[in-house]
Protein backbone atom coordinates (compact mmCIF):
# COMPACT_ATOMS: atom_id res chain seq x y z
CA UNK A 1 0.00 0.00 0.00
CA UNK A 2 1.70 3.62 -0.66
CA UNK A 3 0.87 5.94 1.78
CA UNK A 4 2.50 9.44 1.84
CA UNK A 5 2.72 12.11 4.90
CA UNK A 6 2.38 15.22 3.30
CA UNK A 7 2.77 17.21 6.77
CA UNK A 8 1.86 17.03 10.31
CA UNK A 9 0.45 19.23 13.47
CA UNK A 10 1.87 17.80 16.56
CA UNK A 11 0.97 14.03 16.19
CA UNK A 12 -1.69 14.93 13.60
CA UNK A 13 -0.57 13.64 10.01
CA UNK A 14 -1.45 15.06 6.77
CA UNK A 15 -1.27 12.19 4.27
CA UNK A 16 -2.42 10.56 1.19
CA UNK A 17 -2.92 6.69 0.31
CA UNK A 18 -4.75 4.30 -1.97
CA UNK A 19 -7.28 4.11 1.99
CA UNK A 20 -7.86 7.17 2.84
CA UNK A 21 -6.98 10.76 2.21
CA UNK A 22 -6.72 13.56 4.87
CA UNK A 23 -5.25 16.65 3.26
CA UNK A 24 -5.17 20.61 3.65
CA UNK A 25 -5.13 23.24 1.08
CA UNK A 26 -4.66 26.85 0.36
CA UNK A 27 -1.90 27.02 3.19
CA UNK A 28 -0.91 30.75 3.51
CA UNK A 29 1.74 31.80 6.05
CA UNK A 30 1.83 35.65 6.92
CA UNK A 31 4.80 36.98 8.02
CA UNK A 32 4.58 40.86 9.47
CA UNK A 33 6.67 43.92 11.78
CA UNK A 34 5.07 45.79 14.32
CA UNK A 35 5.40 49.62 14.16
CA UNK A 36 4.97 52.13 16.54
CA UNK A 37 3.34 55.40 15.37
CA UNK A 38 4.78 58.66 17.42
CA UNK A 39 3.04 62.01 16.57
CA UNK A 40 4.65 64.87 15.98
CA UNK A 41 3.02 68.78 16.34
CA UNK A 42 2.55 70.20 12.72
CA UNK A 43 3.76 67.39 11.23
CA UNK A 44 3.16 63.67 9.83
CA UNK A 45 3.48 60.78 12.24
CA UNK A 46 6.78 59.14 12.57
CA UNK A 47 7.13 55.16 12.50
CA UNK A 48 9.22 53.27 14.46
CA UNK A 49 10.02 49.93 13.85
CA UNK A 50 9.46 47.83 16.84
CA UNK A 51 10.31 44.30 15.73
CA UNK A 52 8.62 40.93 14.20
CA UNK A 53 5.23 40.31 14.85
CA UNK A 54 3.96 36.54 14.92
CA UNK A 55 3.33 35.05 12.04
CA UNK A 56 -0.14 33.46 11.06
CA UNK A 57 -1.34 30.51 9.01
CA UNK A 58 -4.61 29.22 7.68
CA UNK A 59 -5.61 26.36 5.54
CA UNK A 60 -8.48 24.96 4.29
CA UNK A 61 -9.21 20.65 4.94
CA UNK A 62 -11.95 19.08 3.16
CA UNK A 63 -13.54 15.42 5.00
CA UNK A 64 -15.41 13.49 3.20
CA UNK A 65 -16.47 10.29 4.70
CA UNK A 66 -15.76 8.20 1.64
CA UNK A 67 -12.02 9.10 1.98
CA UNK A 68 -11.75 9.08 5.64
CA UNK A 69 -11.58 5.70 6.13
CA UNK A 70 -14.44 4.49 8.31
CA UNK A 71 -13.72 7.93 10.22
CA UNK A 72 -17.10 9.35 10.62
CA UNK A 73 -16.39 13.22 9.59
CA UNK A 74 -18.22 14.22 13.09
CA UNK A 75 -15.53 11.93 14.72
CA UNK A 76 -12.39 14.49 12.72
CA UNK A 77 -14.20 17.26 13.68
CA UNK A 78 -14.26 16.59 17.22
CA UNK A 79 -10.38 15.77 17.12
CA UNK A 80 -9.60 19.20 16.08
CA UNK A 81 -11.85 21.02 18.12
CA UNK A 82 -10.36 19.20 21.30
CA UNK A 83 -6.27 20.15 19.61
CA UNK A 84 -8.35 23.98 19.41
CA UNK A 85 -9.76 23.90 23.24
CA UNK A 86 -6.76 22.43 24.53
CA UNK A 87 -4.68 25.61 22.89
CA UNK A 88 -1.11 24.05 23.29
CA UNK A 89 1.74 24.66 20.95
CA UNK A 90 2.37 22.28 18.12
CA UNK A 91 5.06 21.75 15.38
CA UNK A 92 3.83 22.68 11.97
CA UNK A 93 6.03 20.44 9.28
CA UNK A 94 4.89 20.53 5.66
CA UNK A 95 6.80 18.96 3.12
CA UNK A 96 9.84 18.65 5.41
CA UNK A 97 9.90 22.02 6.15
CA UNK A 98 10.02 22.83 9.97
CA UNK A 99 7.50 26.32 10.05
CA UNK A 100 7.22 26.55 13.32
CA UNK A 101 5.59 26.27 16.16
CA UNK A 102 1.94 27.52 16.41
CA UNK A 103 -1.75 26.90 18.42
CA UNK A 104 -4.93 26.86 16.61
CA UNK A 105 -6.64 30.39 16.84
CA UNK A 106 -9.82 29.37 15.20
CA UNK A 107 -11.46 26.69 13.27
CA UNK A 108 -14.22 27.27 10.76
CA UNK A 109 -16.25 24.40 10.24
CA UNK A 110 -18.93 24.03 6.87
CA UNK A 111 -21.04 20.97 7.10
CA UNK A 112 -22.07 20.67 3.55
CA UNK A 113 -23.51 16.97 2.67
CA UNK A 114 -25.75 14.69 5.04
CA UNK A 115 -27.34 11.27 4.79
CA UNK A 116 -30.73 11.34 4.89
CA UNK A 117 -30.37 10.73 8.36
CA UNK A 118 -28.68 13.61 9.23
CA UNK A 119 -25.11 12.55 9.46
CA UNK A 120 -22.59 14.65 8.11
CA UNK A 121 -20.49 12.90 5.27
CA UNK A 122 -19.09 15.81 3.69
CA UNK A 123 -17.41 19.08 5.64
CA UNK A 124 -15.12 21.64 4.94
CA UNK A 125 -12.62 23.12 7.80
CA UNK A 126 -10.79 26.49 7.56
CA UNK A 127 -8.01 26.71 10.33
CA UNK A 128 -5.93 29.72 11.44
CA UNK A 129 -3.07 29.32 13.08
CA UNK A 130 -1.23 31.64 15.16
CA UNK A 131 2.65 31.25 16.48
CA UNK A 132 3.83 30.07 19.56
CA UNK A 133 6.22 32.93 20.05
Amino acid sequence: MAFGVIGMFGLIPFYCSQDAVLTFKDLSRTNKMRFAKHDVIGKKPVLEKIGEDLRTVSFSMRLDSALLKNMPVAAAILVYTKLLEQGESHTLLIGGEIMGNYVIESIEENRKFFTGAGICIGAELTFSLMEAG
